[in-house]
């Protein structure tokens, strides 16, 4: 294909991502004869939105395990200190955040993302299990393999959701598609995490402590984690077949003169969107929205242990509650917004949810009725972070535009952020934790309150400054879970 042929249809594209959005579109220019370059329009098949669903499980359930259980089982497991363990989530999370941008340029040079998946999924599968299991080694060789365990983990997952994201733009240039595969995405890991968190509950079950702080979950129950980790690989494996075997490689036009040629990486169009406040608007939203519910995945197990809940099980069976709210809560979702004009209503809204959930954490009255309050607070954060959630990851597709020629740099832009706070935060929470446990018996409720609380406030008023333009094709890009 020549090179005025390639121009051509850069310009042709660059006027669909006009028309895209209100302050840009024209309707006086004329049909072109080229029409047929543009990224489809029509809907996606059935069949290939499930297919995509079941491409990222893997991610989602092994992400999961990794914020709700690696801080306990390194800890009352393994028998690291605070620090030691907060410090490979910590390693986990920068070691996915430095690797994201390189991911995306990677995969936008390189393309077919399918098999930057499958690659993803080998490495998983070697290295999950590894996090999980116990090596009767010394204290230093037991840090050094987990350090290696993690990074090729956390290498894998971000090429895994990176890749997955920028699948998106190309299935279809749809901003209604879009926003049903962004919710697609969102119910397959609901979803998948449910049915992890009831093989949980029935891994750790009927465990009861006697009063001790540190007897809930111990050394002894290290042989339920490896299991935990083994079932949940197995079931990522299975997603990842079913993700290969049925979702077909887009097949628009523009995707064969991009990867089909092995085009450079479009440098040009990258900086230009780095030097745009969207983008920086943008990854504030995501990464609180994505932290809000990590914060609460790790540190509810952990206020579990300090509290006077002593029951094994509800290490599972309340981010199981968060879980099944946040379905309920994605499902419905789509009925109550035709009665609002504007998606920053429902952003509020869900914002409201989850600060409300800290103040239940915060003001649980720390007897037998915490348990309740507990599972209050798992409902508004699986509720709050449902809303959110959705509608982040449809303001960066709507960012993104007909720009898929980058669009997995965009993606890793905007979740690099979010990794890498990640792990500061983490880190910085477990070096202030005071070593006397009678000095900070609260100490994980006030972190899972406060924190929750800010993080909501934070996302919503950047959410709220976001221009009208990305917040308008949100809303015609529903997030109503069905086909």
């Amino acid at each position: 294909m020549d090179q005025n042929y390639g121009d051509e249809y850069e310009r042709l594209l660059s006027e669909g991502d006009r028309s895209d959005t209100d302050d840009r579109h024209d309707d006086k220019h004329p049909q072109s004869s080229q029409d047929q370059l543009q990224p489809r329009q029509q809907p996606v098949e059935i069949g290939q939105k499930v297919a995509y669903g079941f491409g990222h499980v893997f991610n989602d359930i092994t992400a999961t395990i990794w914020f709700s259980y690696t801080m306990v089982y390194m800890q009352d497991v393994v028998g690291m200190s605070p620090a030691m363990a907060g410090f490979l989530l910590f390693f986990g999370q920068t070691i996915d955040a430095i690797s994201t941008p390189f991911v995306g340029i990677i995969v936008d040079k390189f393309g077919n993302k399918k098999n930057w998946i499958l690659l993803g999924t080998a490495l998983k599968t070697i290295s999950f299990p590894l996090i999980f299991y116990i090596w009767n080694l010394s204290m230093f060789v037991t840090t050094m393999i987990y350090v290696c365990a993690i990074f090729t983990f956390q290498m894998a997952w971000a090429l895994d959701q990176i890749s997955h994201l920028s699948l998106i733009p190309e299935l279809t240039s749809s901003s209604v598609e879009r926003g049903k595969l962004t919710s697609i995405r969102y119910m397959f890991i609901v979803s998948t995490n449910i049915l992890m968190f009831i093989i949980a509950w029935f891994i750790f079950r009927g465990v009861r402590s006697n009063s001790n702080w540190s007897s809930l979950i111990g050394p002894n129950d290290s042989q339920k984690f490896q299991i935990l980790a083994l079932i949940t690989t197995m079931v990522g494996v299975f997603s990842a077949l079913i993700f290969q075997m049925f979702l077909k490689n887009p097949r628009n036009n523009y995707r064969k003169l991009t990867y089909g040629q092995n085009r450079a990486v479009n440098f040009n169009k990258i900086i230009k969107f780095c030097k745009t406040m969207q983008l920086y608007q943008v990854a504030v939203v995501f990464t609180t929205c994505k932290l809000l519910i990590n914060i609460a995945l790790i540190y509810i197990p952990l206020f579990i242990n300090e509290s006077a809940i002593d029951e094994s099980g509800t290490i599972a069976s309340i981010p199981l509650v968060a879980y099944l709210s946040s379905l309920v809560t994605s499902i419905g979702v789509e009925y109550i917004k035709p009665r609002y004009k504007s998606d920053k209503i429902i952003f509020t809204l869900g914002s409201i949810t989850s600060i409300f959930g800290s103040c239940l954490v915060f003001f649980n009255p720390n007897n037998e009725l915490t348990y309740h309050y507990l599972c209050l607070a798992a409902i508004c954060f699986g509720s709050g972070s449902a809303i959110t959630s959705v509608l982040s990851l449809s303001i960066t597709a709507n960012l993104i535009g007909n720009d898929t020629d980058c669009g997995a740099f965009i993606y890793s832009a905007v979740t690099f952020s979010d990794k890498l706070i990640n792990g500061l935060v983490i880190i910085g929470i477990e070096l202030m934790k005071c070593t006397n446990l009678e000095e900070c018996s609260h100490y994980y409720r006030d972190v899972l309150a406060f924190s929750s609380g800010l993080l909501a406030l934070i996302g919503l008023f950047v959410f709220l400054s976001i221009p009208k333009k990305l917040i308008k094709a949100s809303k015609n890009a529903s997030s109503h879970i069905g086909f």
